[in-house]
This record gives structure tokens, C-alpha cells and sequence, in this order.
């Protein structure tokens, strides 16, 4: 597996964000007030991130030395959760 590498942690939060919503079929992802939100699929209202992301969503992220987990809605994961982005090996 390959780790992707940002530059800085806005973009990091951004690209798993964007990632995320195009696995999920969301659309148009955007933050306000540091709040990231998309349309969900078929949808006319855009729903907070945080409130549909689910828990076993986070992704591995890379900023120079740092490697840390990072959920779709740009918080940090205290501890790897089981699921499909956690490979490393």
C-alpha cells in the first residue's frame, strides 16, 4: 500500500475528504467554517461529513516525516480502527 504524501494538513484533510466522498458517491465537498460537507448521492441538501462518515474510515496520511490516521472530516484518529484503508503491509 501506498501512502499519500501532502505537503501541508490542509491538503491532507482535503484529498481524504475528496477520496472518501467519491467512494461514497458524494458530491461537491466543501468546508464552512471548518466544517467539511457534501451532497450525499441523489441529494438536493449537503449533510455534514461528521455525521455520515461512519468509524472505520479513516486513511493513512503522510506530512514529511509524520504519519498519523485522518478521518474524512479532518479530525485525527486516536488509534487505527479496523477497515479497508488500514493496510500497510
Amino acid at each position: 500500500m501506498t501512502i499519500p504524501h501532502y505537503t501541508n494538513l490542509g491538503s491532507a484533510i482535503r484529498g481524504v475528504c475528496y477520496a472518501w466522498c467519491e467512494e461514497q458517491g458524494y458530491t461537491d465537498p466543501f468546508c464552512s467554517n471548518g466544517e467539511w460537507w457534501a451532497y450525499p448521492p441523489n441529494g438536493v441538501m449537503p449533510v455534514k461529513i461528521k455525521t455520515v462518515m461512519g468509524t472505520s474510515c479513516q486513511r493513512l496520511v503522510r506530512l514529511g516525516k509524520l504519519t498519523f490516521f485522518l478521518r474524512p472530516d479532518g479530525s485525527l484518529a486516536t488509534e487505527p480502527e479496523s477497515g479497508p484503508y488500514l493496510s500497510a503491509k
